[in-house]
Protein backbone atom coordinates (compact mmCIF):
# COMPACT_ATOMS: atom_id res chain seq x y z
CA UNK A 1 0.00 0.00 0.00
CA UNK A 2 2.77 2.04 0.83
CA UNK A 3 4.51 1.52 -2.58
CA UNK A 4 0.98 2.80 -4.28
CA UNK A 5 0.94 5.63 -2.59
CA UNK A 6 4.51 6.81 -3.50
CA UNK A 7 3.50 5.78 -7.18
CA UNK A 8 0.52 8.46 -7.01
CA UNK A 9 2.17 11.06 -5.13
CA UNK A 10 5.60 10.91 -7.49
CA UNK A 11 3.02 11.07 -10.63
CA UNK A 12 0.86 13.83 -9.26
CA UNK A 13 4.45 15.58 -8.25
CA UNK A 14 5.41 14.50 -12.02
CA UNK A 15 1.89 15.87 -13.78
CA UNK A 16 2.57 19.45 -11.82
CA UNK A 17 6.04 19.44 -13.05
CA UNK A 18 5.36 19.02 -16.67
CA UNK A 19 2.77 21.59 -16.03
CA UNK A 20 4.84 24.78 -14.64
CA UNK A 21 7.46 23.49 -17.65
CA UNK A 22 5.08 23.86 -20.14
CA UNK A 23 3.33 27.45 -18.39
CA UNK A 24 7.45 28.58 -18.34
CA UNK A 25 7.55 27.41 -22.41
CA UNK A 26 4.92 29.40 -23.39
CA UNK A 27 2.57 27.08 -22.80
CA UNK A 28 0.95 29.88 -20.81
CA UNK A 29 0.19 32.35 -23.53
CA UNK A 30 0.76 36.15 -22.29
CA UNK A 31 1.92 38.33 -24.71
CA UNK A 32 2.79 41.75 -25.08
CA UNK A 33 -0.19 43.40 -26.81
CA UNK A 34 0.48 46.71 -27.52
CA UNK A 35 2.99 49.49 -26.27
CA UNK A 36 3.47 52.96 -25.90
CA UNK A 37 6.88 54.30 -25.42
CA UNK A 38 6.18 57.78 -26.72
CA UNK A 39 3.40 59.13 -25.65
CA UNK A 40 1.61 62.21 -26.40
CA UNK A 41 2.15 65.71 -23.50
CA UNK A 42 5.32 63.83 -21.85
CA UNK A 43 2.67 61.05 -20.73
CA UNK A 44 3.96 57.74 -19.44
CA UNK A 45 4.88 54.69 -21.07
CA UNK A 46 2.69 51.76 -21.27
CA UNK A 47 2.28 48.70 -21.77
CA UNK A 48 -0.60 45.65 -22.31
CA UNK A 49 -0.41 42.49 -22.00
CA UNK A 50 -2.90 39.76 -23.57
CA UNK A 51 -3.94 36.56 -22.31
CA UNK A 52 -4.66 34.33 -25.42
CA UNK A 53 -5.58 31.33 -22.83
CA UNK A 54 -9.26 29.59 -22.01
CA UNK A 55 -8.64 30.54 -18.25
CA UNK A 56 -6.98 33.22 -15.88
CA UNK A 57 -2.81 33.15 -15.41
CA UNK A 58 -1.48 34.45 -12.43
CA UNK A 59 1.03 36.84 -12.89
CA UNK A 60 2.52 37.23 -9.80
CA UNK A 61 6.44 38.33 -10.33
CA UNK A 62 6.79 38.47 -13.70
CA UNK A 63 8.37 41.71 -15.01
CA UNK A 64 7.98 43.54 -18.23
CA UNK A 65 11.70 45.23 -19.23
CA UNK A 66 11.35 48.16 -21.64
CA UNK A 67 15.10 48.13 -23.02
CA UNK A 68 15.62 51.79 -24.71
CA UNK A 69 19.26 51.65 -25.98
CA UNK A 70 21.38 52.27 -22.72
CA UNK A 71 18.10 52.96 -20.31
CA UNK A 72 16.00 49.82 -18.89
CA UNK A 73 12.80 50.19 -17.42
CA UNK A 74 11.22 47.22 -15.20
CA UNK A 75 7.35 46.73 -14.27
CA UNK A 76 6.57 44.20 -11.55
CA UNK A 77 3.33 42.52 -12.03
CA UNK A 78 0.81 41.02 -9.70
CA UNK A 79 -2.48 39.76 -9.89
CA UNK A 80 -3.88 37.44 -12.87
CA UNK A 81 -4.94 38.46 -16.24
CA UNK A 82 -8.25 36.95 -17.03
CA UNK A 83 -9.03 34.61 -19.93
CA UNK A 84 -8.62 36.22 -23.19
CA UNK A 85 -8.15 39.58 -20.82
CA UNK A 86 -6.13 42.60 -21.40
CA UNK A 87 -3.66 44.12 -18.64
CA UNK A 88 -2.49 47.40 -18.81
CA UNK A 89 0.41 48.93 -16.62
CA UNK A 90 2.25 52.33 -16.83
CA UNK A 91 5.80 52.34 -16.05
CA UNK A 92 7.30 55.52 -13.62
CA UNK A 93 6.39 59.13 -14.77
CA UNK A 94 10.17 59.88 -14.55
CA UNK A 95 11.01 57.54 -17.73
CA UNK A 96 12.22 59.44 -20.67
CA UNK A 97 12.57 57.15 -23.80
CA UNK A 98 13.65 57.74 -27.15
CA UNK A 99 10.80 56.05 -28.60
CA UNK A 100 12.88 53.70 -29.84
CA UNK A 101 12.81 49.97 -27.49
CA UNK A 102 12.06 46.50 -26.93
CA UNK A 103 10.24 45.28 -24.43
CA UNK A 104 10.54 41.76 -23.01
CA UNK A 105 8.38 39.57 -20.49
CA UNK A 106 9.05 37.32 -17.99
CA UNK A 107 7.65 35.40 -15.55
CA UNK A 108 8.01 34.40 -11.78
CA UNK A 109 11.16 32.37 -12.33
CA UNK A 110 13.25 34.86 -15.16
CA UNK A 111 12.35 33.14 -17.99
CA UNK A 112 11.45 35.49 -21.34
CA UNK A 113 7.85 35.05 -22.50
CA UNK A 114 7.65 37.05 -24.67
CA UNK A 115 9.69 39.84 -26.60
CA UNK A 116 9.04 42.81 -28.85
CA UNK A 117 11.00 43.32 -32.22
CA UNK A 118 12.47 46.47 -31.35
CA UNK A 119 10.15 49.53 -32.62
CA UNK A 120 10.84 53.11 -33.16
CA UNK A 121 7.99 55.81 -32.43
CA UNK A 122 9.14 59.61 -32.18
CA UNK A 123 6.12 61.08 -32.76
CA UNK A 124 4.68 61.93 -29.35
CA UNK A 125 0.94 60.54 -30.72
CA UNK A 126 -1.77 58.79 -29.98
CA UNK A 127 -0.79 56.03 -32.12
CA UNK A 128 1.01 52.61 -30.66
CA UNK A 129 2.52 49.55 -32.26
CA UNK A 130 0.06 46.74 -31.52
CA UNK A 131 -0.57 43.65 -32.38
CA UNK A 132 -2.96 42.67 -35.47
CA UNK A 133 -4.90 41.13 -34.62
CA UNK A 134 -4.40 41.00 -30.51
CA UNK A 135 -2.44 38.01 -29.16
CA UNK A 136 -0.87 37.15 -32.93
CA UNK A 137 2.70 35.77 -32.38
CA UNK A 138 4.68 34.57 -35.19
CA UNK A 139 8.07 36.02 -33.78
CA UNK A 140 7.56 38.75 -36.68
CA UNK A 141 7.51 42.20 -37.09
CA UNK A 142 4.30 41.96 -39.25
CA UNK A 143 2.48 41.12 -35.60
CA UNK A 144 2.59 44.74 -34.75
CA UNK A 145 0.64 47.42 -36.57
CA UNK A 146 0.90 51.03 -36.02
CA UNK A 147 -2.85 51.92 -34.72
CA UNK A 148 -4.52 54.77 -32.80
CA UNK A 149 -3.92 53.58 -29.35
CA UNK A 150 -6.44 51.29 -27.69
CA UNK A 151 -4.93 50.75 -24.33
CA UNK A 152 -6.48 47.94 -21.74
CA UNK A 153 -8.63 47.12 -24.14
CA UNK A 154 -8.42 45.32 -28.36
CA UNK A 155 -7.16 46.85 -30.60
CA UNK A 156 -9.06 45.75 -33.17
CA UNK A 157 -8.14 44.58 -37.36
CA UNK A 158 -7.92 47.80 -38.47
CA UNK A 159 -3.80 48.83 -38.30
CA UNK A 160 -2.94 52.04 -40.29
CA UNK A 161 0.18 50.26 -41.96
CA UNK A 162 1.87 47.21 -41.20
CA UNK A 163 5.33 47.23 -39.39
CA UNK A 164 7.87 46.36 -42.11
Amino acid sequence: MKMKLESIVTKAFLAFSCLLALCSLGGCDIVVNEFELSPPDNGTVWVELYNTEDAAVDIDGWVIKIVDEAWEGPIRLQGSIDPRGFLAVDGQESWITTGNGTVYLYDASGVEVDKTPQHGDNEHSDFTYGRQPDGKDTDTRADFGYTMASKGRSNGSGALNQAQ
